[in-house]
């Protein structure tokens, strides 16, 4: 093993193994990374890597939720921005996250193989997702609510019909053949549809 990895700790280990996987993730794809390959990128055995990760797919869960929590922390830094109201806090909130999005597929277009093998084994990481962009999303409907333009009656209900509907907005298979543009544009058009449902009937 290399002399800095046995200075270090384990979480700072985990660390570098994660690391090392981003950058295989996103230049080869998962199916095409080999644990060897990864060991060998931080100076360890492949033996020695197991002892911190017991699977390539144990890897590629540590990493998903690193992003989540990388993306979560930017899409919150978006929204503490000076914003006039709920309504634009839910468009900067939605466009930021197609952005996001976008920029995935298109900047790092390998990673997609490891989100659908993460999906199809485990039910759990698709919940951790839904739930950290459902956790900002209902903070927005809270303040909609505060200010009295929303009626909502079940904050998580609402927030997960609001999801369902911008699906097209977060799974490549839909983005993959639309330029950012025109993701922006039905994005708008079905924000405008959401905003006006959600308005307090007179």
């Amino acid at each position: 093993m290399k002399r800095f990895l046995c200075e270090k700790t384990d979480d700072e280990v985990r660390k570098a193994i994660l690391d090392a996987a981003e950058k295989r993730f996103k230049q080869y794809g998962f199916k095409k990374t080999a644990m060897s390959e990864l060991a060998e990128d931080v100076g360890m055995s492949t033996s020695n890597l197991y002892r911190y990760f017991s699977s390539k797919l144990d890897i590629a869960e540590a990493f998903a939720l690193r992003c989540f929590a990388e993306k979560e922390i930017g899409l919150q830094l978006l929204l503490e921005k000076p914003l006039d109201s709920a309504v634009d806090s839910l468009v900067v909130y939605a466009k930021g996250l197609l952005q996001y999005n976008f920029d995935q597929l298109y900047v790092y277009p390998a990673i997609n193989d490891m989100i659908m093998a993460l999906c199809e084994a485990s039910s759990e990481m698709v919940d951790k997702k839904r739930e950290g962009e459902l956790s900002i999303l209902k903070v927005i409907l809270k303040k909609g609510q505060e200010e009295k333009c929303w009626e909502i009656d079940d904050l998580d209900e609402t927030g997960l019909a609001i999801m369902a509907s911008w699906v097209m907005f977060s799974t490549p298979t839909f983005m993959r053949h639309q330029t950012l543009e025109q993701l922006e544009k039905r994005l708008s058009n079905l924000l405008n549809l959401i905003i006006t449902g959600l308005k307090v009937r007179e």
